[in-house]
Formats: C-alpha cells, sequence, structure tokens
C-alpha cells in the first residue's frame, strides 16, 4: 500500500508578483503584500503553485515536492532555505524548521510539509 500526503492542510495565499514568479519555486515575501523569488540562502515564506508576473498563489502550508541541491537530507525536521534557482539547500540552522517526509537521491528530491 502507498502512503499520500497531498492535501494535508492545504493553504494557498495569493499575493501580487514583485517580479516574474516561477511555478514550483521558493518564495519570499517582498514587501507588503509583494511576494519574489527567493534568492540564495534566504528563508521562504512558501512555494509558488503557480508562475506569473501579476499574481503569484503561494503554498504556505501542506505537502510539497521540491528539488534539493545541497546538504544531506534525512526525515524528521530540517532547516531549509532556498538555492537562488528554485530549489532549495538543506541548512544547519534557521528560524524555521519543515518536516521531510520523503526522500529520492536519485531525483534529489524531497517531500516536505511546510
Amino acid at each position: 500500500m502507498k502512503v499520500g500526503f497531498k492535501g494535508f492542510k492545504e493553504q494557498v495565499l495569493t499575493f501580487l508578483a514583485a517580479e516574474p514568479v516561477t511555478a514550483g519555486s521558493p518564495v519570499t515575501v517582498a514587501d507588503s503584500g509583494l511576494i519574489s523569488n527567493s534568492k540564495a540562502d534566504e528563508e521562504f515564506a512558501g512555494i509558488a503553485t503557480q508562475g506569473g508576473d501579476k499574481f503569484a498563489p503561494v503554498m504556505i502550508s501542506g505537502y510539497t515536492k521540491l528539488s534539493y541541491t545541497a546538504g544531506t537530507p534525512k526525515c524528521g525536521w530540517q532547516y531549509l532555505t532556498a538555492d537562488g534557482s528554485g530549489g532549495v539547500k538543506i541548512a544547519t540552522s534557521g528560524k524555521q524548521a519543515r518536516l521531510v517526509v520523503e526522500i529520492d537521491t536519485d531525483q534529489k528530491t524531497i517531500g516536505v510539509i511546510l
């Protein structure tokens, strides 16, 4: 039997885009009501569920799959920061840990509860 995490406490907010936002990428609150793609080493507010240059729906809680480029992921609570290229890096410290529930080292992806 397979397990599933999609749909768990999923919450999406719509922000104005301060710049063209990339779907599936970590995003940061840039200013009052504005969101932008996260820069390298930034802690992120959520994940853009769609791309756009005017509006950006952002998942702030729920399950998502993210690519990672640095660090060694493990299941459990992990600090994550943006890698500046649409993925994340495993960090050693931060303000908010995220729950990693799946790891695919071949695809370099992690399943995360935000």
